[in-house]
């Protein structure tokens, strides 16, 4: 017998002894997962990893797009005068400064204020957009 069959042999036995790490409770249908320790710290720090980024996918009004920061700035404190329970943003995409409103899940949580807005701004549209969700739950 050759020193590569008793290696064979050994990986094979010890391979073996791995497959009954993960045992079964037949009595209450459980199953038990022996697993490293470190696996547990890499999931923890995936997860934390995943939350620092509290935003979720959702929708807001564009309700102005200028090029002017002033003009953006302006309109936004009229309409924080106006409406100071809706959360307005102002968000700068080279080279225009874009207003939006709201934090809404969906389309149709927006519709409302889409529709109220349509006369006072006639350029306005709905958009995709990250949203706070800690403002969804107001």
């Amino acid at each position: 017998m050759d020193m590569k069959h008793v290696l064979a042999g050994i990986l094979l036995l010890l391979s073996g002894s791995e497959l009954l790490a993960q045992g079964q409770d037949t009595l209450s249908g459980k199953v038990t997962v022996v697993a490293d320790p470190r696996i547990e710290k890499i999931l923890d720090s995936r997860i934390v990893y995943f939350n620092l980024d509290s935003s979720s996918q959702g929708y807001r009004i564009q309700i102005l797009m200028s090029t002017d920061h002033r003009e953006a700035r302006m309109e936004m404190e009229n309409f924080e005068l106006k409406y100071p329970n809706i959360p307005i943003y102002l968000k700068y995409d080279s080279p225009n400064f874009k207003l939006r409103i709201g934090d809404y899940p969906g389309k149709i949580e927006a519709h409302y204020w889409f529709v109220e807005l349509q006369d006072e701004y006639p350029t306005l549209f709905l958009v995709p957009d990250k949203v706070n969700p800690e403002r969804l739950e107001d």
